[in-house]
């Protein structure tokens, strides 16, 4: 997920990893390629078939600090970002030309409104 402002600079940037984990003989933090190399799963964070899965990023927006009636507040710098989520397969685990997207969305999030992503 990628947040951006309405002129391309990037304000958040995060990723999260869904896959079964079963590392190489059940030691370590390589994965077994094959059924020979796994002695079972040590902790399971695939997606689900038929099941939908919600994710939640928090990201602060960017804000500076203003004086207004001798106050000082804080002020945004941008009422509006556009935040663009990407669902990828990744089979190998590295982007190595493999990869398929499965999902891309772009929406653009206005703090002025009620904003929920469906």
């Amino acid at each position: 997920m990628t947040a951006k402002t309405t002129d391309g600079e990037v304000v958040y940037n995060d990723s999260v990893i869904y896959m079964p984990y079963p590392g190489r003989m059940g030691r370590g933090k390589e994965m077994g390629r094959g059924p020979y190399e796994k002695s079972g799963l040590l902790r399971e964070t695939s997606l689900p078939p038929l099941k939908t899965t919600h994710e939640t990023f928090e990201f602060p927006y960017p804000y500076k600090y203003v004086t207004k009636d001798g106050k000082r507040t804080s002020e945004l710098i941008h009422d509006e970002l556009n935040v663009n989520v990407k669902l990828w397969y990744v089979p190998f685990g590295d982007f190595d030309g493999y990869e398929v997207i499965f999902y891309e969305d772009e929406k653009k999030l206005d703090l002025k409104t009620e904003w929920v992503w469906r």
